[in-house]
């Protein structure tokens, strides 16, 4: 379930090496039912999203994730 009740926008960076130019699209927020979907539901919606937006530029993805796991050496993991 959605605890803090906050919207969930999703977003996803595409990276131009020959422009250097960083585009970000962004999709409406999701359905309002989410807020009440318990986590399997959301994470399947989520998942889902993500396919739609990465699919276009299934290379940038991996980008993506290195780009989330980058933390200073002494930042601690908010994934553990």
């Amino acid at each position: 379930m959605n605890i803090s009740q906050a919207m969930i926008i999703p977003l996803f960076p595409v990276y131009d090496e020959k422009k250097h130019l960083l585009t970000i699209e962004i999709r409406p927020p999701m359905d309002a039912c989410i807020a009440s979907a318990d986590n399997k539901m959301i994470a399947r919606q989520m998942n889902k999203t993500v396919e739609i937006l990465v699919g276009p530029h299934p290379e940038q993805y991996v980008w993506v994730l290195k780009l989330l796991k980058t933390r200073k050496s002494n930042e601690a993991d908010p994934y553990p």
